[in-house]
């Protein structure tokens, strides 16, 4: 068996602090990740993530590779099993937050506004400051994308293009396509092809139009 790292013993901790707070909101828990259902079947996910270790010798350099070795960050993730069958597959019977398409870290949707790691340290004064962004940061975000409609309606606003894995217009588009909303999934799909410069990527919108049976898109 494994002997675990002190980062990930203490992070470990941390966990079981916060563990009573997540299920009080609804989540389930395997390992370091946190699932809930909502009423529209869509799966919200809250992920710890211990930064990996860096070998001997390894350089860091200021802005492109840094040392994260011994600190953790915290992912959230809406999953939707639509989006994910027309993409890299469906998740199993618990989503890990990679597979979701809208995906954002706790820092993001902070006061800094940015990507944050904390030392992995069992300290109460940071179980305490981790359970306060959730409630004031972490939980309203997941919320804001409970539902389809919520999805289409938030990722179609022009400042919210770009959250998560997954281009916005092809989460909407695929939502949009299983209801019968053919023509507006069809002209996200044109939009998305046309305005990317990849062009394997314009041939795979191509390809996923074809699929979901909104029709050609065109050359």
């Amino acid at each position: 068996m494994a002997t675990r790292s002190e980062p990930a013993r203490q992070l470990d901790e941390v966990l079981a602090e916060l563990r009573p707070t997540l299920k009080q909101h609804g989540f389930r828990v395997r390992a370091r990740a946190f699932n809930r259902t909502t009423s529209d079947g869509l799966t919200q996910v809250v992920q710890f993530q211990l930064g990996s270790f860096q070998p001997p010798g390894t350089q860091e350099v200021p802005g492109l590779r840094a040392n994260l070795y011994g600190l953790f960050t915290v992912n959230l993730g809406v999953y939707v099993p639509e989006v994910a069958r027309s993409g890299a597959g469906e998740a199993g019977s618990f989503v890990p937050e990679y597979c979701c398409c809208i995906r954002t870290r706790l820092g993001y949707v902070g006061p800094e506004n940015e990507d944050v790691w904390w030392e992995a340290r069992a300290d109460q004064s940071l179980v305490a400051d981790l359970g306060e962004r959730l409630d004031r940061d972490g939980f309203p975000f997941l919320e804001r994308f409970a539902t389809r409609d919520a999805i289409v309606a938030e990722l179609s606003s022009v400042e919210r293009q770009g959250i998560g894995s997954t281009p916005s217009r092809i989460t909407c588009a695929i939502i949009l396509a299983k209801r019968g909303r053919h023509a507006e999934a069809r002209d996200l799909l044109r939009a998305q092809a046309d305005e990317t410069l990849n062009p394997h990527h314009a041939e795979y919108v191509r390809q996923l139009a074809e699929r979901l049976g909104v029709g050609s898109l065109g050359s």
